[in-house]
């Protein structure tokens, strides 16, 4: 650090330390020039190229980066103050929020993000939780700590560093994926959920207007989600300005256009739900098969074992394929934990073999 960087930090006055942690440390400073309130960051691990980046950018939607300095092993970053309350705050004091507000917000978020996603190389947040979101007393989202954020590196395999928030970060963010844009969509979709039931999606599922579009959000596998921030928002106006209907916005990727989501059976029958042709020839020979296997015989007893064979199958395939997301409502299945979710499937697996099995067989 040179004198003049010594000497404009010198003009900063601790006032009061808002946060502390191993890795960093938030401070209220006043400036002693304007005598204006800011916010000092201390942050001991650190991407100093995010941050010179951030004080480029203009947003009323993140809060303005004015100085950023490099000081034994450490980032010292001054930037506004904002005041208000995080959505965490907001929640803790409410439980949950109205859809519409939460609609308002998470347009405004994606307002934000557009300003770092839209970069050449971009910049992934990796960290969008309520706790990052402050709400301005003049009702203004802000998106605040970029402490753990990276720029994407093109042909990267997976992150460096394995960081985010558990509950909101994304599967690629533990895995062997590098995270990208749809990372930071992933941790929307949950903070959506979280915001609008007051519950984390694994413990309750919205079932309002956002139900759609956070199942899209939070695909396990980033090609199924929302590809960019630009579609995410666009889908929320489009059922914000529809305020009185449950409207359903899915892409049709092929041919570009927009149809309501269909609430036929059908399209929940596995090989049906995507929509997509070649899919829907082989489940329907599927389908024909295990029909097939319900008539080729005219002896009754043969015909029983037959039929119980063939729905053991169809049991089987309907509790792998997730129909009607019954994983959702299975004990042990519904589990976070893998070994747990594994030995649930071999228990239910064993059931219905042994069950169906000693129908048709026992006699």
């Amino acid at each position: 650090m040179n004198l003049e960087a010594e000497y404009t930090l010198s003009l900063y006055e601790d006032l009061k330390s808002i946060h502390k942690s191993r890795k960093s440390e938030i401070i209220l400073v006043q400036n002693n020039l304007d005598e204006k309130f800011y916010i000092k960051r201390i942050l001991k691990e650190y991407t100093l190229d995010v941050y010179k980046v951030l004080m480029g950018i203009s947003s009323k939607n993140m809060p303005r980066i004015y100085e950023v300095f490099e000081y034994k092993d450490k980032l010292i970053i001054i930037e506004e103050f904002i005041n208000g309350y995080t959505l965490q705050e907001i929640l803790e004091k409410e439980n949950e929020l109205n859809e519409d507000r939460v609609i308002k917000y998470m347009i405004e978020l994606c307002e934000a993000l557009e300003k770092v996603h839209n970069l050449t190389p971009y910049i992934i947040h990796r960290d969008i939780k309520p706790a990052n979101i402050i709400i301005s007393n003049d009702e203004v989202l802000k998106l605040i700590d970029f402490d753990i954020s990276r720029i994407y590196k093109q042909g990267e395999n997976m992150d460096t560093t394995l960081l985010g928030t558990k509950g909101y970060a994304s599967p690629e963010q533990f895995g062997f994926e590098q995270t990208d844009c749809r990372s930071d969509i992933y941790a929307i979709g949950v903070m959506m959920n979280v915001l609008s039931t007051g519950k984390h999606i694994k413990e309750k599922e919205n079932e309002g207007k956002l139900k759609y579009i956070i199942k899209k959000c939070t695909k396990i596998s980033a090609s199924e989600r929302y590809q960019n921030i630009e579609e995410l928002k666009s889908d929320l106006e489009s059922v914000y300005k529809n305020k009185s209907k449950k409207i359903i916005i899915d892409k049709n990727k092929e041919q570009g256009k927009e149809k309501v989501k269909s609430k036929y059976l059908i399209d929940k029958i596995p090989g049906f739900r995507s929509g997509k042709k070649l899919n829907m020839v082989i489940a329907t020979l599927w389908y024909l098969f295990l029909i097939m296997g319900l008539i080729v015989s005219n002896s009754p007893k043969i015909l029983l074992e037959n039929g119980c064979t063939m729905l053991i199958l169809l049991t089987l395939f309907l509790l792998y394929t997730n129909f009607l997301d019954i994983k959702s409502k299975l004990p042990m299945i519904r589990s976070d934990n893998e070994v747990i979710k594994i030995i649930g499937y071999f228990i239910y697996s064993f059931i219905i073999f042994m069950g169906l099995g000693l129908i048709a067989f026992g006699n």
